[in-house]
């Protein structure tokens, strides 16, 4: 009874070697005869190759015959030692989908012949990989977790997988069956795809559009890469890919309204898996927004002949509802009230394009330095830091009349602000002076230089002043002149300020007094007059013509609350150099925005020259296109918002 039980326990590889247990009723029994009939018997049980037999078990065996592995699975089977399994395993093939292989009729010992088996699995892969039955079987996917569920329901006791693990479909982790599953990896085969197609989400009628095809490959190869724009297909790229990453450029140009799409297929000059080859992506194209162009009608001609939509307006067209993909300025800042500055600073801010280009009214000659629109533009108005400045005079004539004390805030409040303003922009070698009139004329202080303790006393001088009487600028003008006729400088420059109609008599009478003759005057002996009139009651055509006659610069505050910045331009034009009128050749940078044979060194002389232009600096975080004179900006981009 218990041999029998040992033997349900135990299996012998030769067990006719047993047979030799019988020498030990031969053995003479002498001292310690049961212990060498014991280690007889143990020896004798040795030789006999006791085994514990495995527990019947069936296998499911799933073999990857995607296009990732081909026909690598039934080669690594042929490699395994069935023979031990004691009961004849199903064979499944999948990719996208899962059959079975060979029906499970085989012995065991048709599985101790491997090169059998591996013939049977073999024909039938090979089956599997004619074109309609590799349709059926979607070889351009893997999809594991299907396999490991259709293995599950044929009721096996346990899965053998081999594969690449790579899956294109399903969630094998998800999928576990609550059975054992071995895997067997298996090396992909090299491998060419395109793993990202890049495009804008939007474009506009017109717009050149560039899509980058991003190809990923195992090796080097040379590829092909092939663009449908709406199923039409454009002209072939042949491109060499490096083992690693490739970006593969393609541009078009957007002709109608819709959306686009856009797809990208890769062929290769080797034999690989084609599933993600291809790639596809949508674009939505709808009517552009048309460009805003403020005070430059050759850009407005210029943007139409490249297929632009385009309004020419003015600041007026700028507001809360203003939809425009882009706004063109060659205006003055002096134009735009300050609600249309901010509105157009938020603009910008948000996402819209602008375009300052450069003429009379442009950056520090249109009074945009401190504008809040300066804080947008790649490039600051001013030069402080990077020009040499020559000695300046200058001297204010402001109005103090009694008329200056309307409005919320005053006039004359906002007068101080502004020149405050100048006296901040001011260097210490500077010489300023500051009187006012009205009925009289008196001088808050007279010219002085500009050191840092003589800037807190006008400061406080210019805060001091106080409204009343009319309105006499003859004495006043007068002593300006003859101040700064009297003053050593480069510079000798007079702003003038008032909001009413000048009382000394009819201009250009013979009882009167003529300004505009004052400042000619003035102007041949070396000093320059300009003129700001505030409010819509200032007499506008006389200070016009001493503006003129003086050779200065006219403003029209209608908008007082542009008057401090007003004063900041005016101060800033008139005491430094900002035009250049040498001729210029650019140097062009290396940049996307420029074509690359542009950018080569070899032929900067492409860029064309320029008679003059308006002097800026660069901002920290902007990018230099072109570049002047002394590292000066003339064409300058930055990202704002």
């Amino acid at each position: 009874m218990w041999f029998n039980i040992k033997l349900v326990l135990i299996d012998f590889a030769r067990p006719s070697l047993l047979l030799l247990l019988l020498i030990l009723l031969l053995l003479p029994r002498v001292q310690g005869w049961l212990w060498r009939a014991l280690a007889l018997a143990l020896l004798i049980f040795a030789l006999a190759g006791p085994e514990r037999p495995l527990p019947s078990q069936r296998v499911a065996v799933l073999l990857d015959v995607s296009e990732s592995i081909g026909s690598r699975a039934g080669e690594a089977l042929s490699k395994l030692q069935l023979s031990s399994l004691k009961e004849s395993p199903s064979f499944f093939a999948f990719a996208g989908d899962t059959t079975a292989l060979v029906e499970a009729d085989l012995s065991i010992a048709d599985l101790s012949i491997t090169d059998a088996i591996t013939d049977k699995i073999t024909d039938a892969i090979a089956d599997l990989q004619s074109p309609q039955q590799a349709q059926l079987l979607q070889t351009e996917l893997s999809d594991l977790a299907r396999s490991l569920q259709v293995a599950q329901a044929s009721d096996v006791d346990r899965i053998l997988l081999i594969s690449d693990g790579a899956e294109s479909a399903g969630n094998a982790l998800a999928a576990l069956p609550r059975l054992p599953v071995d895997s067997l990896w298996i090396q992909s085969r090299d491998n060419s795809r395109l793993s990202d197609l890049l495009a804008p989400e939007e474009a506009g009628i017109g717009e050149n559009v560039k899509v980058i095809a991003v190809a990923e490959s195992d090796r080097d190869t040379e590829a092909t890469l092939i663009f449908t724009v709406n199923g039409e297909e454009q002209e072939p790229i042949r491109q060499q890919l490096s083992a690693g990453r490739t970006p593969i450029d393609f541009n078009f140009t957007v002709e109608n309204e819709g959306n686009i799409e856009i797809s990208a297929s890769l062929i290769t000059d080797y034999e690989q898996a084609k599933a993600d080859d291809s790639a596809r992506v949508d674009i939505s194209v709808n009517e552009t927004a048309p460009v805003l162009v403020i005070g430059d009608s050759a850009a407005a001609e210029l943007l139409r002949v490249q297929g632009f939509n385009v309004v020419e307006g003015s600041p007026a067209n700028i507001s809360s509802q203003s939809d425009y993909s882009a706004i063109v300025l060659r205006d003055s800042a002096n134009s735009f009230s300050l609600g249309q500055l901010e509105l157009l600073t938020q603009y910008v801010e948000s996402g819209g394009g602008l375009l300052m280009t450069g003429g009379p009214d442009s950056f520090g000659l249109g009074g945009w330095y401190r504008s809040p629109v300066e804080a947008v533009l790649p490039v600051n108005t001013d030069l402080r830091t990077d020009v040499e400045i020559p000695l300046v005079a200058m001297v204010m004539v402001l109005d103090r009349s009694q008329s200056m004390q309307s409005g919320r805030p005053s006039k004359i409040d906002l007068a101080k602000e502004g020149a405050i303003a100048v006296v901040d922009l001011a260097y210490q070698e500077d010489i300023l002076g500051l009187i006012v009139f009205s009925n009289d004329d008196q001088w808050v202080f007279k010219p002085r230089v500009a050191t840092e303790r003589g800037k807190r006393e006008m400061a406080k001088a210019i805060l001091d002043i106080e409204t009343q009487g009319g309105t006499v600028l003859r004495p006043a003008f007068n002593q300006a002149i003859s101040e700064l006729s009297n003053t050593e400088a480069a510079i000798k420059h007079i702003i003038l300020l008032t909001d009413g109609q000048l009382n000394d008599g009819p201009f250009n009478s013979n009882n009167g007094v003529d300004f505009a003759l004052m400042a000619q005057i003035a102007n041949q002996n070396g000093i320059t007059t300009s003129s700001i009139a505030i409010g819509d009651g200032a007499d506008v055509e006389q200070l016009r013509r001493i503006s003129v006659a003086g050779k200065g610069r006219f403003y029209e505050a209608l908008d007082v609350s542009t008057l401090p910045q007003i004063f900041a331009t005016e101060a800033l034009t008139a005491t430094r150099s900002l035009l250049r009128e040498e001729i210029t050749e650019p140097i062009i940078r290396t940049h996307p925005l420029i074509p690359e044979a542009l950018s080569s060194s070899s032929t900067q002389n492409l860029a064309p020259s320029l008679n003059a232009y308006i002097a800026s600096s660069l901002k920290r975080d902007s990018e230099m296109l072109l570049e002047g004179m002394d590292k000066e900006p003339i064409l300058a981009v930055s990202r704002q918002g």
